[in-house]
């Protein structure tokens, strides 16, 4: 969905699809998504680089470098806030410069099936944005980064393997 002033992605996906070799639980789930916001390196996609710089249970902040670099105009620190609410449900929000919220979730449906949630937002009309792929070619990335839907089919492949390895 995209208005003149956002541009919202939204994706939801089966956790354990029929075929799936290794079943998630809901506390598997959550316990990803804590280590996913935190800035564990296997979920963070090779071209971001993060730092904590405060943490309580509910709440982690993190300066971010993207590419290296900030990714604010005038190279200040660039800094990201994660909070948990309940055991289902995450929020990333860059704290200056362009606004852009990430929203990652689980979905319990009546029937026990649980889906991995994942919604990215961001603030076109702000005088300092520049498209995800627009900036991936001015850093010299070869390809543009991936779409929500990819990073989550991405996260929940790491999550899977995670679970295999009983790291979860």
């Amino acid at each position: 969905m995209e208005t003149a002033a956002l541009e919202i992605q939204s994706v939801s996906i089966p956790v354990n699809p029929e075929r799936s070799s290794a079943p998630i639980n809901k506390k598997q789930l959550w316990l990803a998504l804590r280590v996913w916001g935190k800035g564990d390196e296997r979920f963070i996609p090779s071209f971001v680089d993060s730092k904590i710089i405060k943490e309580s249970n509910n709440e982690i902040i993190k300066e971010i470098l993207h590419y290296g670099k900030s990714s604010l105009a005038d190279g200040s620190p660039n800094l990201q806030r994660t909070t948990f609410h309940g055991d289902n449900l995450m929020i990333t929000e860059y704290l200056s410069g362009p606004w852009f919220m990430a929203i990652a979730g689980i979905e319990e449906k009546q029937d026990g099936e649980l889906y991995f949630l994942l919604t990215t937002v961001r603030h076109k009309q702000h005088p300092d944005y520049v498209s995800p792929s627009e900036a991936a070619k001015t850093a010299g990335a070869d390809k543009p980064p991936p779409t929500t839907e990819q990073n989550a089919r991405r996260v929940l492949g790491i999550i899977r393997e995670l679970v295999k390895k009983d790291e979860l």
